[in-house]
């Protein structure tokens, strides 16, 4: 009768021992993005969450909740959707209250940890007027538009990798991939802009993350003629150095080098969230015949091999040749698709160079001058 007394005394101080253990939230992030503000809280496994939205009030309540001093600051972001943001604390639940500049719509859902975040996720998204996001059906008409039309201006996607929750590939200096591809990328921009009978389109101008099939369908509806992905790359060598193009393999990577590269590259689950990868839908088998494949293909090679020598009178080339690989963001439809991995940012004096402003210049003046030389 003792020892059954000693148990059950022992499992009410288990129970109240656990009924006063909080649920940590470790940190906060905001992105902020044309069509979204997306809000990232790292949380433990279980976090008991709910939302409730009434007009320009957003009330995130958190069970159970303990807020570290260190992330409190970073509450107070403020952005074209966000005007306020105000903390209150009910009995054992913590209240954020964000005051919005309108009614938005609101999505949440968690996320597993993974290589770049130990922690699991909290992601709340803030969206606008929905952005029609159904693919572009393509046809054989549209397809014979698009190659045989001559367009007033050769329309070049510039796609800078990476960004916002999504961090790319990390420097020995802690240099962020995302950050030195939009500075190329808009650098290319420019570029491009200021030639006659060109212009230039960015899938992200700011630091927020764009899904991979998002940004084909930013290609298609824009008519592009080029689409054109910036990138760094990182291994565990630090030896490694210089710059390679990729293009389109249906069958993935053609070394093993190449297939942990697009591995890396298509793991979009890990940041975007809810995301439909291109794979064996109506992009690829049925609506894109043999010839606009074929054609596609050949048009890459040729502007990879333009791009890359160029590449090679900057600098040094990892690859002397375009290299194939199965990205998902070279899965545009009829469109002639390059990946440009232009250093290795896990090479400690790469990665100072691609930190230096007038280094990204001259790449992204190779980029340019390999882009005229395919068109001419």
């Amino acid at each position: 009768m003792r020892q059954f007394l000693i148990l059950c005394l022992g499992l009410v101080c288990l129970s109240y021992a656990h009924a006063d253990e909080k649920t940590t939230l470790y940190d906060f992030r905001f992105w902020t993005s044309p069509e979204r503000t997306r809000i990232v809280i790292d949380v433990e496994k279980g976090v008991q969450y709910h939302v409730n939205t009434n007009a320009d009030k957003i009330d995130l309540a958190i069970n159970n909740a303990k807020l570290l001093s260190q992330t409190y600051d970073k509450l107070f972001y403020q952005d074209q959707r966000i005007q306020k943001t105000r903390i209150k604390r009910n009995k054992d639940t913590l209240h954020f209250l964000f005051k919005t500049t309108q009614p938005y719509q609101v999505k949440s859902y968690t996320l597993k940890p993974n290589q770049k975040y130990r922690h699991h996720r909290l992601v709340i998204d803030l969206y606008g007027k929905q952005i029609n996001t159904v693919p572009v059906t393509i046809t054989k008409q549209v397809i014979k538009k698009l190659s045989t039309t001559k367009l007033r201006k050769k329309i070049i996607l510039i796609d800078a990798g990476h960004g916002g929750e999504d961090p790319g590939a990390i420097g020995h200096k802690r240099s962020k991939e995302k950050h030195i591809t939009l500075k190329i990328a808009k650098k290319l921009a420019n570029k491009i802009n200021r030639t006659k009978g060109m212009k230039a389109i960015l899938t992200r101008r700011g630091d927020y993350y764009v899904g991979l099939s998002k940004r084909i369908r930013i290609a298609q509806a824009n008519n592009a003629s080029l689409f054109i992905s910036i990138h760094a790359d990182s291994v565990k060598r630090k030896s490694a150095k210089g710059a390679s193009i990729y293009t389109l393999s249906e069958r993935g990577g053609s070394t093993k080098f190449a297939k942990q590269l697009e591995q890396s590259q298509n793991a979009v689950d890990q940041f975007g969230g809810i995301e439909t990868l291109i794979k064996g839908d109506q992009y690829l088998n049925k609506i894109l015949w043999d010839f606009s494949r074929k054609d596609r293909d050949i048009q890459s090679r040729k502007l990879g091999a333009k791009i890359l020598k160029q590449m090679g009178k900057i600098g040094y080339l990892h690859k002397q040749t375009p290299q194939k690989a199965g990205f998902v963001v070279l899965k545009t439809p009829a469109i002639p698709s390059v990946l440009v991995e232009t250093a290795f940012i896990s090479n400690p004096q790469e990665e100072k160079r691609l930190n230096n402003a007038k280094e990204q210049n001259k790449i992204a003046n190779a980029i340019y001058q390999g882009i005229l030389s395919y068109y001419q």
